[in-house]
């Protein structure tokens, strides 16, 4: 393998791991109930497009966020479990996705609630070379299911 072909896939690895990284402190941070340490995985012009919620752009989306959080943290312990399906890399902006699981234990007691959302985060290579959350997408999951069978016949070419 050319020399500059090996350099791009160590830097392409290099850069999944930062990723992975850095959401292993976002779910530690959820799990802490910390609010500036989910924050800091965030980038500054960050964009929430979270599923079921009005979207905030920028400053606004961090202070809502933020806002959101601290309530949060305040009625629940929060049990955050992610399942990262795959990144991709294209130079100074990735891409992950998956499924964030989410536990919500109220903290005067009672039930616990858990949900599961597919995500996807657009992710953004900061100045200082870490990786920041630049474009958060979720929505509630959904039971799979098999395609239709005129899809299945057509995709085999019958």
């Amino acid at each position: 393998m050319p020399k500059a072909a090996s350099s791009t896939k160590t830097a392409l690895r290099d850069d999944a791991y930062a990723i992975r990284l850095a959401k292993t402190a976002l779910r530690d941070a959820y799990n802490k109930g910390n609010v500036g340490g989910v924050l800091a995985v965030l980038a500054d012009g960050f964009c929430d497009m979270s599923g079921g919620l009005a979207s905030f752009y920028g400053p606004e989306a961090r202070g809502v966020l933020r806002h959101r959080l601290k309530r949060l943290f305040a009625r629940y312990r929060v049990q955050f479990a992610v399942t990262m399906i795959s990144i991709g890399v294209q130079g100074p902006l990735a891409f992950d996705w998956g499924w964030h699981k989410i536990t919500l234990k109220p903290r005067a007691g009672g039930r616990p609630v858990t949900t599961r959302k597919r995500y996807l985060e657009i992710w953004q290579k900061q100045d200082d070379g870490k990786w920041k959350i630049a474009i958060f997408f979720d929505n509630e999951d959904v039971p799979p299911e098999m395609p239709p069978k005129e899809v299945l016949l057509e995709l085999r070419g019958k």
